[in-house]
């Protein structure tokens, strides 16, 4: 069973420390893409406050850069990446998140996964499906909260999925109807919690950053709207 993070990132060094430094040791890759996001405000292409000898600071992690690519189409880049080097699953975080793993209960939850897939796969190709993770938000517009959901950030066979329109909408690329957007997700993995915070972002960086999600969030309204609304329809 082979185990892997996905994370997009740019200008966010001790972000980049704080998650790695969370999960390095209980996976087997660390798949890590740099590159301005397209449309984000600075004029240079590529990180250059430190983040890529963080990356290359950790032996089982790869640093790649794809400068000025949508969301979507940077988290499609580990997508792929995940199925050349053969990932069973994908566990999708940000640079201003970390985790506390317990790696005993995390890699049971993991084999039963492959253990009931395989049996329903035989002959077949493997079926992705996407499990949600506990995670306690605390943004920066909101101090004084911590949000408490469930997000889909564990991805089994990665590679035969993709984030599609808005990047919160994966399908399987063998089966486009199959879509797990709007947290249907199969179910709730144990063994993982993730933590999300601004804390080790400098404020010019954070007001910059919201401008941007304010941006992302707006351009994507119409095919949220359509993609979420015809999912609510779909499952009730």
């Amino acid at each position: 069973m082979k185990v892997g993070v996905g994370i997009v990132f740019f200008e966010d060094a001790r972000g980049l420390q704080r998650c790695l430094d969370s999960v390095a040791s209980h996976v087997d890759l660390i798949i890590a893409i740099d590159g301005r996001f397209k449309d984000f405000e600075e004029v240079y292409d590529i990180s250059n406050d430190g983040s890529k000898g963080v990356i290359e600071s950790f032996s089982n992690a790869k640093y790649f850069c794809f400068p000025n690519l949508t969301e979507v189409e940077k988290r499609n880049k580990y997508l792929e990446i995940a199925k050349v080097y053969g990932l069973d699953f994908l566990i999708v975080m940000d640079s201003d998140e970390y985790a506390v793993i317990d790696e005993t209960v995390l890699r049971f939850n993991l084999e039963e996964i492959m253990f009931q897939k395989g049996y329903s796969e035989i002959g077949l190709t493997p079926s992705p499906e996407v499990y949600g993770i506990k995670m306690y938000d605390q943004q920066f517009e909101k101090k004084d909260t911590t949000i408490v959901r469930y997000n889909e950030r564990l991805l089994y066979k990665p590679g035969s999925l993709r984030y599609s329109m808005i990047h919160s909408n994966l399908i399987d690329i063998h089966d486009n109807s199959r879509n797990f957007t709007t947290a249907k997700y199969t179910s709730e993995v144990e063994g993982i919690v993730l933590y999300n915070d601004d804390n080790l972002r400098t404020q010019d960086y954070i007001f910059k950053s919201i401008k941007y999600q304010s941006y992302l969030f707006a351009s994507e309204r119409f095919e949220r709207k359509r993609i979420v609304g015809y999912e609510t329809l779909k499952y009730k």
